[in-house]
């Protein structure tokens, strides 16, 4: 992007899937060098900074927004080894009012490690307690 002294904007993107190389010189000026491959020039007019990052995203993609409770607090361990350590570290971390969003469990909750099964006796009603936390607010990671 190359923004004038009259605030106006443009801006250009040279799309390529070959090796580049891009050196600045204090003239000030840019140079391209690429080993080769079909070369995609893109000239955003701008005229103001915003529009040209508009102009920019409309032609590569907008950004995906996460989901909002992604973006919070969130504990992560191995190793609780049953719903009780579970259960006690939930309440510890509200007791002690930190910011807790996300509940993750790792691979410990399973049996024997296998994807998609969780331990009957030392995680014993982990689905009941997870639809509890989703009822609290809270948001749960499973770890597979």
């Amino acid at each position: 992007m190359c923004v004038e002294a009259d605030s106006n904007a443009h801006g250009v993107l040279l799309l390529n899937s070959n090796a580049q190389e891009v050196s600045l010189s204090p003239n000030p000026s840019l140079t391209f060098r690429t080993i080769g491959g079909i070369l995609d020039f893109y000239v955003f007019l701008g005229p103001t900074p915003e529009n040209v990052v508009q102009q920019y995203t409309e032609a590569i993609g907008r950004p995906h927004m996460p989901a909002y409770w992604s973006l919070g607090f969130h504990l992560s361990r191995w190793g609780y080894g049953s719903i009780d350590v579970l259960k006690k570290t939930v309440d510890r971390m509200h007791y002690y009012d930190i910011p807790y969003d996300v509940q993750h469990l790792d691979i410990d909750y399973m049996e024997r490690r296998l994807d998609f099964t969780y331990d009957k006796v030392n995680y014993a009603g982990l689905p009941e307690y997870l639809q509890q936390l989703k009822k609290e607010g809270m948001h749960n990671v499973v770890i597979l």
